[in-house]
Parts: C-alpha cells; structure tokens; sequence
C-alpha cells in the first residue's frame, strides 16, 4: 500500500496518490472489479479527495492509463539499448529490457494496464478502447523505426516489413504478459523473447547465439 497522506500533501501529490493506487489495484484486479472506496483506501485519502480530482472511476482510468503509458515510454527512453550506435543492437537490446524488467525471477510480472483494459473493456468502453490501440501503435511504431534502421545498416537475409514485425512484438509481449500471470511465474516471457530474438537472427542470418558475435561475423562476409 502507498504511504498515508497527512496534512503536509499537496494537491499534485494527492492525485498522483490516487492514479498509482488505481494503477496498482487495476493491473491485478481488473477496471470492473476496483471500486473507488478501494483506491481511496489504498492511496490513503478520503472520497471527497478523489472526486476533488476525478468526476468518477472512469476519468480516473482515463487518467491512469496515460499516466501508466507515459511513465514505461520514459522508462524505455532512458534504458540503457537506446545508447547502442547500431540499430542491429539496439532491436536485440529492446528484448534483453524487457526481458530483465518484464521476465525477472524476483517476482510475478502484474501485467501491463493496457493490456487488462484492452482485454476487459475493448467491446464496452469505447474511449478506453481507443486509447489503448493509439498506446498500442505508439509501441510498434518506436521498434518499427529501428527495425527499419537496422534493414538499412544489415540488409535482411530475408524480406520483412518492419511495422508488421514490429506488431508481432507488441503481441507478443501482452501475450507472454498475460500468460505470467496465469502460470504464476515469469519464465514464459523468457522463453518467449528468446525464440522471438531468435526469429529475428533468422531474417537478419545470423546464427543463433549472442548478438555481437553474429554482428561481427556477418559484417566479415
């Protein structure tokens, strides 16, 4: 649970309080099944508080999933694959993130919000719905350009469309995400990432195994 507010918190901490509760309770319950009593308690502010900045849970979601969505395209602005000077790298960097932060031992992955909420309320929600097929897009759009820098760079062994297989990541990830969670572990994503990276080496020839030994080889050819 997050800290108890007191009378020393601030407007903007209070509402940040209450989209991280909505967040938290959302990713592992669901939106149907989190009540704004819940998030209240859990963020540790009174009702009145919530409605002072959100006119129901709905503009709450609303809120929270762009607060979710923007704070993990930070996260992956700033991960360390973003330096790598070769687009080749960077496309295998990407999957060695989100397998270390999505795919750790230490603990069972909550899943991704957008996700839950394009799961739960794609057919009921339409301004939900929306949101996440823009946040959906967003995703394969920022590894299509790589993938595309990485066709310039590394002329494929065979053809591919980079936005197409740019989409098969992001399906792939809600999938392996969804799929942690029922198994109770997240060896799945692991597993699943390392076949994808291997998919990748085939239309790019490389072999099997670590990238900057493949790299380097292809290049001498």
């Amino acid at each position: 649970m997050l800290n108890r507010t007191n009378h020393n918190t601030g407007p903007a901490e209070t509402k940040l309080k209450l989209l991280d509760a909505g967040i938290t309770l959302m990713r592992s319950r669901g939106y149907s099944a989190t009540t704004v009593d819940e998030i209240c308690a859990e963020a540790g502010v009174t009702k009145g508080a919530f409605f002072h900045y959100f006119k129901s849970k709905d503009d709450l979601a609303h809120n929270a999933l762009n607060h979710f969505f923007e704070g993990k395209a930070q996260d992956y602005s700033e991960a360390p694959f973003r330096k790598l000077p070769d687009p080749l790298e960077r496309v295998f960097g990407r999957l060695d993130y989100l397998t270390e932060t999505s795919g750790s031992r230490a603990h069972v992955t909550k899943g991704c919000l957008i996700g839950v909420f394009a799961q739960e309320l794609a057919f009921t929600n339409p301004g939900l719905r929306e949101i996440c097929q823009q946040f959906f897009s967003r995703i394969a759009q920022d590894f299509a350009r790589d993938l595309a820098a990485a066709q310039a760079v590394h002329p494929p062994a065979v053809a591919f469309d980079p936005t197409a297989v740019a989409q098969s990541y992001v399906a792939l990830m809600q999938g392996s995400l969804l799929m942690a969670k029922t198994a109770g572990n997240n060896e799945v994503v692991r597993q699943n990432f390392e076949q994808y990276g291997n998919y990748l080496k085939f239309l790019f020839g490389l072999a099997p195994g670590k990238l900057a030994a493949g790299v380097a080889d292809k290049s001498r050819n």
